[in-house]
């Protein structure tokens, strides 16, 4: 066989194989020129990319939404790309234009993508259906996966060891999720420690106190009393807690984005209810921590 035939097969086998091994599905949704992952395309991401590559203020976070000629590369034809797009007759950036993973196999991966490309996982038992599949909570095979409680053949509750592992009820750590079995939560001890504190008071604290909330704890100011079983000045017809109904408190709806739904349903204002909490760059909750709130929520909100 000629060399070079047999180097052009060795170059096409190659090729295959990169492709095949390519993490292509494992990176995140982008779309291509939203380089500083605001959800928008103009000329800030031709700023923002410049400024990573010549004032330092990279590493991009995706990669790959910056390559906005999609040439496998990132350099000065990408803002220039851009601008023409944005400013003269060139056209639109390559695919993804919204929200969607990169066709095109070559070294650069998108590890961060913006909060409008982001994914919501299904939070199982919120009644809500968190990632658009039509189904929620248990009815979703990712809380049929994840929370035990979803199994209909394990009862946590009827003193019987149904699984047959000498467990029973809340022994058995299959039952960890469900209601009468749960942790006891604490205000105090779990929600402001790790929540409140960390996440809420660097904007509902003197001395900006965002919205008229504060919700510091300190000698003349009891953030819980400021919450459970106060309406909310954004809609009133919700406590900023309801306690043991999650669905009926505007803390809970403003941290999973559901505010805006709330407000229609009681025919609040929708501009008055503001934005998702925490606000822009801070959004969003982690899963884990809106799963705290809640459970302590419908566990009855205790001090």
């Amino acid at each position: 066989m000629p060399k070079t035939h047999l180097q052009g097969r060795l170059a096409f086998i190659l090729l295959i194989f990169t492709l095949l091994v390519s993490p292509l599905e494992a990176q995140e949704n982008f779309t291509r020129g939203d380089c500083n992952l605001d959800d928008q395309v103009n000329i800030a991401d031709a700023v923002i990319g410049l400024a990573i590559l010549f004032s330092g203020a990279g590493p991009a976070l995706c990669p790959d939404a910056c390559d906005i000629n999609d040439d496998g590369g990132s350099d000065i034809s990408d803002p220039i790309f851009l601008l023409g797009n944005l400013f003269g007759s060139g056209g639109p950036p390559p695919a993804p234009n919204d929200c969607g993973p990169d066709a095109t196999a070559d070294g650069l991966d998108c590890p961060t993508t913006s909060n409008g490309c982001a994914s919501t996982p299904e939070i199982c038992g919120n009644g809500l259906d968190d990632d658009g599949d039509s189904l929620i909570d248990c009815e979703d095979e990712d809380c049929l996966l994840s929370d035990p409680s979803c199994d209909e053949s394990l009862n946590c509750n009827d003193g019987i060891d149904n699984d047959a592992d000498n467990l029973i009820d809340c022994e058995d750590s299959d039952c960890s999720a469900a209601p009468n079995c749960a942790i006891a939560l604490s205000y105090s001890a779990d929600i402001y420690t790790q929540i409140i504190d960390t996440q809420c008071t660097v904007c509902h604290a003197p001395p900006s106190n965002f919205g008229g909330l504060n919700l510091a704890d300190t000698t003349t100011n009891d953030s819980y009393a400021t919450i459970v079983n106060q309406p909310s000045d954004e809609c009133g017809s919700y406590d900023f807690v309801e306690p043991f109904d999650s669905q009926a408190s505007w803390l809970f709806r403003k941290i999973v984005g559901t505010h805006i739904e709330a407000a229609t349903a009681a025919g609040c204002s929708t501009a008055a209810a503001g934005s998702q909490m925490p606000i822009g760059g801070f959004c969003c909750l982690s899963t884990a921590e809106i799963q705290l709130i809640q459970d302590w929520i419908d566990q009855g909100a205790e001090p």
